[in-house]
C-alpha cells in the first residue's frame, strides 16, 4: 500500500485554517491535558540519544502540523510537542508522533536542512538506511515502508511516514523505541516513461554472450529460471542508447529462442542507489509487453549495475516496438549518524 498515495489523495482538499493550527499550537505548549472524544494510541517521543538537544517548540511544528492535518484531519489536535530533536552534519531529526497498534508500529517525522544549502529542491531519501528498533525486534518477517509526504523548499523541511507490520501478526510490544538511520541520499530524482530512442529495426539474432556470476534475478514465474548463479549475458555492443544525465544506457540487443534481449547498464548504482526500470515496452500496435524476466550482475570495482530484460515475442514484432524506462537517480550520498529514543503505549 502506497500510504502517501492513497491518505494524501483522500484529504488533500482538507486544510486547517490559520486560527485551528494556531489554537492547536497553543493548547500544545500549554501543556493542558486534552479530553479525546475516543481513546488515541499516539504516544509522542520522550527522549533522545547522541547529540540530541531540547527546545521548546520546534522551529518546523506549524508546517508539520499543517501536512499532519492533511493525512489525518483527527488526530493532529490530540498532538504534544516532542520538544527533542537530533542533529547531525547539518540535517535535524524531530520525530513529531509515533503510534503502534497491535502488529503495526507508525513514525512521523521531519528532516530540516539548517544550512538551507544541503536539500535543494527536493527531499531527500533515506535510502533504507533506516530502522526501528523496540525490546524484542529480533528475527521474523516484517514489511517496511516510508513514504515522503511534504516538502518545503522555503524551510527546507520535509516530513516523511514510516511503518513497520509484523507479516505473523505479533503484537509489537509498547516501550522503548529507537528511530535511526545513517544516510541520506541528496537530489533524488525519478524520470518516468524516458524514450529509449534506440533503432531496433535490425537487431541480430544469436547475438554473442559472455557468461557472469549473478548478483540477482527477478521474474513474474518463479519456476522459470531455477536456481542459478550465473548467466549468459549479451556481449556489449556499444551505447545503442544513453540518458541524458549519462547514467543509464542500452549497451546491447539480440534476439534468441523466440525471446528480446536488452542489455542495460546504470553507473553509481552502490554509491548513489542509482537505478532504472526497462521492463515493458510497446508492440506496434500499441500493445504493452511486460518483460519475463531480468538477471543482473554487478561490477563493483566502478560502481555499475548491469541487467538483461528478457522479452518473449516474434521476431518480425521487433522492428516495430518502442522502448521507454523509468530513471531514478541522486547527486550525493551523505553519512551520518541520526538517533531519537522515544516511549509508546498501546
Amino acid at each position: 500500500m502506497d500510504f502517501h498515495k492513497q491518505y494524501r489523495g483522500m484529504n488533500e482538499n482538507i486544510t486547517p485554517s490559520d486560527a485551528l493550527v494556531q489554537q492547536t499550537i497553543a493548547k500544545m505548549e500549554s501543556g493542558r491535558p486534552h479530553r479525546a472524544r475516543k481513546p488515541l494510541k499516539i504516544i509522542l517521543a520522550v527522549a533522545a540519544a547522541l547529540a540530541c538537544v531540547s527546545t521548546a517548540v520546534a522551529a518546523n511544528q506549524e508546517a508539520v502540523l499543517r501536512v499532519l492535518y492533511q493525512i489525518a484531519p483527527g488526530m493532529a489536535e490530540y498532538l504534544q510537542p516532542v520538544g527533542q530533536v537530533c542533529e547531525d552534519r547539518g540535517v535535524k531529526l524531530e520525530v513529531v508522533s509515533a503510534d503502534v497498534e497491535g502488529s503495526t508500529a507508525k513514525v512521523y517525522l521531519s528532516l530540516t536542512d539548517t544550512t538551507g544549502s544541503l536539500f535543494g529542491d527536493a527531499a531527500p531519501d533515506l535510502y533504507d538506511s533506516w530502522s526501528l528498533d523496540y525490546a524484542g525486534f529480533g528475527r521474523g518477517a516484517r514489511s517496511y515502508g516510508c513514504s515522503t509526504l511534504d516538502y518545503d523548499p522555503n524551510t527546507h523541511t520535509a516530513t516523511y511516514f514510516m511503518q513497520i507490520d509484523d507479516l505473523n501478526g505479533k503484537h509489537i510490544p509498547a516501550g522503548a523505541f529507537r528511530f535511526s538511520f545513517n544516510q541520506l541520499l541528496i537530489g533524488r530524482e525519478k524520470q518516468e516513461g524516458v524514450p529509449v530512442t534506440a533503432d531496433l529495426s535490425a537487431v541480430p539474432k544469436n547475438a554473442p554472450t559472455e557468461n557472469h556470476a549473478i548478483n540477482g534475478y527477478g521474474t513474474m514465474n518463479p519456476d522459470a529460471l531455477g536456481d542459478m548463479d550465473s548467466y549468459d549475458f549479451l556481449v556489449p555492443q556499444g551505447t545503442l542508447w544513453q540518458s541524458e544525465n549519462g547514467i543509464c544506457a542500452l549497451i546491447a540487443a539480440g534476439w534468441r529462442n523466440g525471446e528480446l534481449h536488452l542489455h542495460y547498464r546504470t553507473d553509481g548504482s552502490l554509491s548513489l542507489g542509482n537505478h532504472a526500470d526497462f521492463s515493458t515496452l510497446h508492440l506496434a500496435d500499441g500493445t504493452e509487453l511486460m518483460c519475463d524476466y531480468t538477471v543482473t550482475y554487478k561490477d563493483f570495482d566502478n560502481d555499475t549495475d548491469y541487467t538483461e530484460y528478457v522479452f518473449p515475442m516474434a521476431y518480425k514484432d521487433v522492428a516495430g516496438c518502442t522502448l521507454t524506462g523509468d530513471l531514478y537517480t541522486a547527486s550525493n550520498l551523505m553519512d551520518g549518524r541520526w538517533a531519537v529514543s522515544f516511549r509508546l503505549t498501546q
